[in-house]
């Protein structure tokens, strides 16, 4: 999914199925950005680190996070990344990294080290 379409999906999630305002869909989604910056910054330092527990920890709360904004195909992005972190799959899990912050850079900004 392209970070606008991610971005679309979400703000309309938010609009029509959890009823918010607009100025509470963006407010909502100024958290989200918090967030979900946050959980792929602590998901990356996990795979870099070889840390499954937290990898596993980090990929499960950015699932729950992204279907909480109604977008559950980036969410099966990451269940697949928790399934990788529990087999210890690690070259998997920072191969697929990147492809989900790409997808969520309309959602995040860039992540930073």
């Amino acid at each position: 999914m392209n970070p606008a379409e991610a971005r679309r999906r979400a703000h309309a999630f938010l609009r029509r199925k959890q009823l918010l305002s607009t100025a509470e869909t963006e407010q909502a989604l100024d958290v989200a950005a918090v967030v979900l910056g946050e959980s792929l910054a602590r998901l990356a330092q996990a795979a870099e680190s070889r840390d499954g527990i937290a990898c596993v920890e980090a990929a499960h709360g950015l699932k729950g996070n992204l279907l909480n904004l109604g977008l559950p195909e980036l969410a099966a992005a990451a269940q697949a990344i928790q399934e990788q972190a529990q087999t210890g799959d690690f070259p998997a899990v920072t191969t697929a990294i990147p492809a989900l912050c790409a997808s969520l850079a309309a959602l995040t900004g860039p992540l930073r080290d």
